[in-house]
């Protein structure tokens, strides 16, 4: 299986800049000549080799943080989108020093081994994910600290990247198996840890902890394998990339609420989430006929709601406009700097249905 053809940039990936700037990759559409990414770590004043994390939190606050940084100090990774008016990081390809793919650095683990612990424990969960989930290893990365080299065994994480739908859905099968064996490695966050992940969700959204307890619950891909923290996150393969950049423009209209039905969740896994919506009800901002997409930057929402479901959302109104076509339609966009991190999926209280 071929994971992805040579130069191609795929979400989660990472890219090393001439002044030793890492960027997280963000997506799989670009803008020409550049890649879509956003500053994860800077090298600590002084030198030493010592980095700090530059983007702490995945949290549109913080993101903000990160452009004022470009922005005062290294301009040129700042990109004025034509096509949307919004101004985000993207790195020139002429600045990209080193290009990091997740599936190289397990396959590096696989076949030369793992120095330490941190990264035995990386290898030893994919290995058993790929087992369990009948998927083959090159269909797996990692991603994150451990991806770079810039891991700490005693407290970093483990991030995982499955490529393609199929597989992704295969692993997340396995994934809800483990969680409910009673001898398994794979668990679920509980007690402590639970109520700190919840904790730390209702400070950087308008979350309550029960909302939050109920998105982790739903969750499949955030569990502990030997005592380490992962998280696992599809991507998609290179013939599943159905956009490009320059097909579509979108143009924003205003912050709305909406109350809606799930009408397809199919490609709600990846990200972006992707949520088909129908049986929408405007509660605030402007009344519009044609919003049939709810699109998600932010992970947290990613895989969560099921179709038949009906949800409560908040978040930036756009129209999109298809180039080749001249289509439109209307999405609502949670994760956008316009919405300040004040933006959300929840679910509604469903319905009960006759005889419950």
């Amino acid at each position: 299986m071929k994971m992805r053809a040579m130069k191609v940039f795929r979400d989660r990936d990472y890219v090393k800049t001439g002044e030793s700037f890492f960027f997280c990759v963000v997506d799989e559409v670009h803008p020409p000549g550049r890649v879509t990414a956003y500053l994860k770590y800077a090298p600590e004043k002084g030198g030493g080799g010592r980095y700090r994390r530059a983007l702490p939190f995945y949290s549109v606050p913080h993101v903000e943080d990160t452009l004022r940084f470009l922005e005062k100090n290294h301009p040129r990774y700042l990109f004025l989108d034509p096509l949307s008016g919004l101004r985000f990081s993207a790195v020139p390809l002429e600045d990209i020093a080193c290009h990091y793919c997740p599936e190289e650095r397990l396959r590096s683990l696989l076949a030369e081994g793992a120095p330490d612990d941190l990264e035995r424990k990386a290898r030893d969960l994919a290995v058993l994910l790929s087992r369990r989930g009948g998927v083959e290893t090159q269909a797996l990365g990692l991603t994150g600290s451990i991806l770079i080299g810039l891991h700490n065994p005693r407290y970093s994480d483990i991030d995982l990247i499955v490529y393609g739908k199929n597989s992704s859905l295969k692993v997340r099968d396995a994934l809800l198996t483990l969680y409910g064996e009673g001898d398994s490695e794979v668990r679920r966050f509980e007690g402590e840890r639970l109520k700190a992940w919840c904790l730390e969700k209702t400070q950087l959204h308008p979350l309550t902890p029960e909302e939050a307890e109920f998105l982790y619950q739903r969750a499949w891909n955030r569990g502990v394998f030997r005592g380490v923290m992962f998280s696992v996150h599809p991507v998609r393969l290179d013939f599943e990339v159905e956009d490009a950049y320059g097909r579509k423009k979108t143009t924003p209209e205003g912050i709305v609420q909406i109350e809606a039905r799930i009408q397809d969740d199919g490609e709600a896994i990846f990200l972006p989430s992707v949520y088909k919506v129908r049986e929408v009800k405007v509660t605030e901002g402007p009344a519009v006929e044609d919003l049939t997409e709810l699109v998600s930057y932010e992970g947290l929402y990613g895989g969560v709601y099921r179709k038949g479901e009906q949800v409560a959302a908040r978040g930036l109104l756009e129209k999109v406009e298809d180039l080749r076509s001249g289509k439109t339609y209307r999405r609502v966009l949670v994760g956008s700097r316009a919405a300040r991190g004040a933006d959300y999926i929840k679910l509604l209280p469903q319905p009960r249905m006759r005889g419950e």
